[in-house]
């Protein structure tokens, strides 16, 4: 299992449009079975706010799932919303913003799935 940090910029409402990616990529017959994600807040809440800015998704993938898969599955997301809002994905100190399906962004997606492997970390950040 790997866990890869998920946020969105250029949005007004971050938790929203992470709610929206989480929903997509859990629906997805490909990607769905091979992740879980959970929405939390980088930052503990502010005194003058009732609860937590929900600004990061923690996504656990499995290795069932390749990079292209992920990458693929982010960029219809993002096709679908207004904005097209940028997606960073952060593994360790491997971080990828997700902007469109070049061949480049594919590489670094699955780069960043598969150094599970080479770092012997077991998947954590």
């Amino acid at each position: 299992m790997t866990l890869i940090e998920v946020r969105v910029h250029g949005v007004a409402d971050p938790e929203t449009e992470l709610r929206s990616l989480l929903r997509w990529l859990t629906a997805d017959e490909e990607v769905g079975p091979a992740v879980r994600g959970t929405l939390a807040g980088s930052e503990p809440a502010r005194p003058d706010h009732l609860g937590t800015l929900i600004d990061l998704m923690s996504l656990v993938v499995s290795g069932a799932l390749s990079g292209s898969q992920l990458a693929l599955a982010i960029d219809q997301w993002r096709a679908h919303r207004r904005g097209a809002p940028k997606v960073t994905l952060r593994r360790g100190q491997l971080e990828i913003e997700v902007d469109g399906r070049d061949a480049e962004t594919l590489r670094r997606v699955t780069e960043l799935l598969e150094n599970e492997e080479r770092s012997g970390d077991g998947g954590t950040a």
